[in-house]
């Protein structure tokens, strides 16, 4: 057994570096409290043809202590760096964990039921960030999106094809999509290593709109889990038809269907309520103003819409379960997007850059006002949007 001790000072730190060699593993210690941090094990999964060996697949398990999703990160970096050929012990003890400084990839992560708009959402704001100066991937992992509007950077037909599944198996659409999203899950080294290759992009991830992914499913969850592992920074971005507002039953189930997902999925979330340009078609239907949608406001106003409908009536204790359900977790609320708004456009782009950090490591210019901002959730005058009564 080897054992190598030092200290170093890089911008005024100092960084205790502990590192011993065993015969089937290593030990790396590194902290800059003059303590040992979290202990994580990271593996280097083996190569499969067609691999790029400079964007290796790494899995890492927390063995000891609460590990947050930056540690795995810095984890993951650090292995890369010191190139592990065996099993390493790694314990992380640092003051922050800078995006900049961890070279990860930042993403978001669109979802949401069929014909919520995602496909279009990711047309219309790769076009947009690509007009601000950024360099824009889009990720298809829906084997059934047969109607892209953009080229993809990555498609998962590249892995497995939607129709094939069906002709070989006999199988229906739905059987189809479950079976191609586990073989992705399966072969996710083959994902982590095409997107690795894009780290100087943007990425948006066009996912299957059916919800039961995100529900119940565990391949999806499994999925994201791997890429945080890697050094790609998620945020989901989930899509809601704006339509649902006029039906109070559907609303409901739209709410319980977002909080669901949060929990689920488990990364930073934005909520956007899409198709806000076809609110008037059905703003008679509309029982309260557009705050009480977006910002979900007391449910009990919409508990009372619910008991008067005959329909919803004969489920008065079921539906005052789920409000409760709803308001006592309190996660939701909706950002209003129509596409051909660009102040709405850059509303969502905002949220999102906050929710997957890109704000805080990107590479656009930012002023220290800007960035304060941005953690309190205010906006300037110019990006506000003033009124939204042009809607209904």
């Amino acid at each position: 057994m080897n054992k190598h001790c030092c200290g170093i000072v890089i911008n005024d730190k100092v960084i205790n570096i502990v590192l011993k060699v065993y015969s089937n593993q290593n030990l790396l210690i590194v902290t800059h409290l003059n303590k040992p941090g979290p202990l994580l094990l990271v593996t280097r999964e083996s190569f499969q043809n067609g691999f790029n060996e400079n964007n290796s697949v790494f899995t890492i398990k927390a063995l000891f202590g609460h590990v947050e999703s930056e540690v795995c990160a810095a984890a993951r970096y650090i292995a890369e760096h010191v190139n592990i050929d065996k099993p390493l012990l790694l314990s992380l003890a640092l003051e922050d964990y800078k995006l900049k400084t961890l070279e990860a990839v930042v993403a978001a992560l669109v979802i949401g039921p069929p014909s919520s708009g995602k496909t279009t959402y990711c047309n219309a704001m790769s076009k947009f960030l690509e007009s601000l100066g950024r360099k824009v991937a889009i990720i298809n992992i829906d084997p059934a999106n047969e109607n892209m509007e953009y080229t993809p950077a990555v498609d998962i037909s590249e892995l497995v094809k939607h129709e094939d599944i069906m002709e070989e198996y006999g199988s229906g659409p739905n059987g189809a999509l479950l079976y191609c999203m586990e073989y992705l899950e399966t072969h996710v080294s083959w994902l982590i290593a095409r997107v690795l290759n894009l780290k100087d992009h943007y990425l948006i991830f066009d996912c299957p709109g059916q919800v039961e992914l995100y529900t119940h499913h565990k391949s999806v969850s499994k999925i994201v889990e791997k890429l945080s592992e890697n050094l790609i920074k998620l945020c989901s971005v989930h899509l809601v038809e704006s339509h649902h507002c006029s039906d109070p039953g559907k609303f409901l189930s739209s709410l319980l269907l977002c909080t669901t997902v949060m929990l689920r999925i488990g990364l930073p979330h934005v909520n956007v309520m899409t198709k806000f340009d076809e609110m008037k078609k059905y703003s008679e239907h509309l029982p309260f103003n557009i705050d009480f949608y977006t910002e979900v406001l007391d449910l009990k106003y919409l508990l009372e819409q619910l008991d008067d409908d005959p329909f919803t009536a004969r489920y008065k204790k079921l539906n005052a379960a789920l409000v409760s359900i709803i308001e006592n977790y309190s996660l939701v609320s909706f950002i209003p997007l129509d596409i051909s708004n660009e102040e709405l456009l850059l509303k969502v782009k905002n949220a999102v850059d906050k929710a997957n950090g890109y704000v805080f490591g990107g590479n656009e210019p930012q002023d220290v006002q800007t960035l304060l901002a941005c953690a309190v959730g205010a906006t300037s005058a110019t990006e506000r949007v003033s009124s939204l009564d042009e809607y209904v």
